[in-house]
């Protein structure tokens, strides 16, 4: 953590119980660390409240870090679909989403995300992706169809781990995640229909709202 975010963290960031008994177990697991930050997922609870978003899609849960914080600002009537493939994460995810006070709010589902996403008719106001790189390109192609006007699609590690700028850091990935990622950042950052933007986060966060249809 760089000392800049390490003083955002201790400014902005307040993990209540929920979230800090996920910590805990991504940390007994030795998985801290591939979830989201704690900036991060402060900074995805404030684009739910700004956006007012009532309905959330959620790609990728790990133990359902980043899945608390967004569900932490969703109005009472509010829903976050989050879709987790390992079962080891899902079933770990499901103990501590249930044991959160936003439990009602979240409903998890266990699969592959490209079978799911075919089967879901929803228009959300948000979706955050953070699964396998090699499957952005179809789950860009899916909310890029599926979000509300005015909504908001977020990918995360979109630097991918240093290969989309040349800076090697050491972490191999596939020809297809290389390619998914490009197609990723450049098809949100052609398109016509949203404003997009990458944030400098040491992993990268893209960002794009739907302007219309």
């Amino acid at each position: 953590m760089s000392k800049a975010e390490l003083y955002i963290h201790k400014t902005f960031v307040k993990e209540d119980a929920d979230l800090l008994r996920v910590v805990e177990a991504l940390k007994k697991d030795d998985k801290f660390g591939i979830n989201v930050s704690g900036v991060e997922g402060r900074f995805l609870q404030f684009l739910v409240g700004v956006l007012g978003a009532k309905l959330v899609v959620e790609v990728g849960v790990l133990y359902g870090y980043s899945t608390l914080w967004m569900a932490k600002a969703l109005p009472a009537d509010g829903k976050i679909i989050a879709i987790e493939y390992s079962e080891e994460n899902f079933t770990k995810a499901r103990e501590l989403i249930a044991a959160s006070d936003v439990a009602p709010k979240v409903e998890l589902i266990h699969g592959d995300a490209r079978e799911v996403l075919q089967k879901l008719e929803v228009k959300p106001d948000l979706v955050f992706i953070d699964a396998d790189k090699a499957n952005y390109r179809y789950y860009l192609d899916w909310a890029m169809k599926f979000i509300n006007i005015g909504g908001v699609i977020v990918g995360d590690n979109t630097f991918l781990f240093g290969h989309m700028t040349n800076d090697d850091r050491g972490k191999k990935v596939s020809d297809a995640a290389i390619s998914s990622m490009k197609y990723f950042n450049e098809t949100l950052a052609a398109s016509s229909n949203f404003r997009a933007i990458q944030l400098p986060t040491y992993e990268g966060m893209t960002l794009a709202q739907r302007l219309d249809r």
